[in-house]
């Protein structure tokens, strides 16, 4: 990180004042020639310092997305995957390269991806597409693998996967002042959406960030999750994995499935149902 300026010049003046030869230079005049000398110089270290700084943040961008397969560099691609249902794209690889023909941004599908390498050259890639996350249909998830496979390296196997999101049942008291009784229920609920729609993909829901965000809502004084339980898409409800039961918490955190996570649509047990709010006004 470049310095600033008079951090700069101050370095200069130190070295410039411990000169024997230069000891008549004693000026203390924010004029004085030699002053200026030195503030010209550390103007021009200054400029370069910040171009050394650009440099070097474009080398490690361009190191951490390089050819050589990194999981930031396959992130990369995948987000630059094109599809069709009318006009196949066809990767093609230039010098080793993968290209399309024509890059078409309009027609790039994935809005999620993560990456994450496993045991025995497994490599997992889970996809959403849309800005609100939904699952990719059969052809585009059959068209995703092939390119994958096409644009991977030699040995690894690669699982791309998209599914329906994950579900989040969540049964609580939440205490306000009664003055907002019109609008706390529908804020509450937005701002459980609000942080499950920011929840970094293949993320983890955390019970604390969660209370954080009911907590944060004008007009909730507290609130006591008394069950909270999440779900693949595939999943029973009956069969979920519960954080808290019973006011006991069992884990504090849970590693999303699908890689993200949407209210529970469960007959009964949406937020609608299961959060229960209390006025203490």
């Amino acid at each position: 990180m470049s310095r600033t300026i008079e951090q700069i010049q101050q370095s200069i003046i130190t070295d410039f004042q411990a000169q024997p030869e230069l000891a008549q230079a004693n000026s203390t005049s924010t004029r004085a020639l030699w002053r200026l000398f030195t503030f010209v110089q550390a103007s021009a270290i200054l400029l370069l310092e910040q171009i050394i700084d650009i440099f070097k943040n474009d080398t490690e961008t361009a190191i951490s997305q390089a050819i050589p397969n990194t999981a930031n560099w396959l992130t990369a691609k995948v987000l630059e995957f094109q599809y069709s249902a009318t006009n196949p794209q066809i990767i093609q690889l230039v010098n080793f390269a993968p290209i399309y023909p024509v890059i078409d941004a309009s027609l790039r599908l994935i809005s999620r991806c993560s990456v994450v390498s496993t045991t025995s050259n497994k490599v997992i890639i889970k996809v959403a597409k849309g800005t609100t996350p939904t699952a990719l249909s059969s052809g585009e998830l059959a068209s995703l693998q092939d390119y994958v496979n096409t644009i991977g390296v030699a040995g690894v196997n690669y699982y791309c996967t998209s599914t329906a999101s994950d579900k989040i049942y969540i049964n609580a008291d939440i205490f306000y002042n009664g003055q907002y009784s019109s609008v706390i229920q529908s804020s509450v609920i937005s701002a459980i959406n609000n942080y499950l729609a920011n929840l970094p993909f293949n993320g983890q829901i955390k019970i604390l960030d969660l209370e954080i965000a009911i907590r944060n809502v004008a007009g909730v004084s507290d609130v006591v999750i008394k069950n909270l339980k999440l779900r693949g898409n595939s999943t029973s409800f009956a069969d979920g994995i519960f954080l808290i039961q019973n006011k006991t918490t069992i884990s504090r955190i849970f590693q999303t499935i699908s890689g993200y996570v949407t209210e529970e649509t469960t007959t009964g047990q949406t937020f609608s149902d299961t959060l229960n709010f209390v006025s203490y006004v």
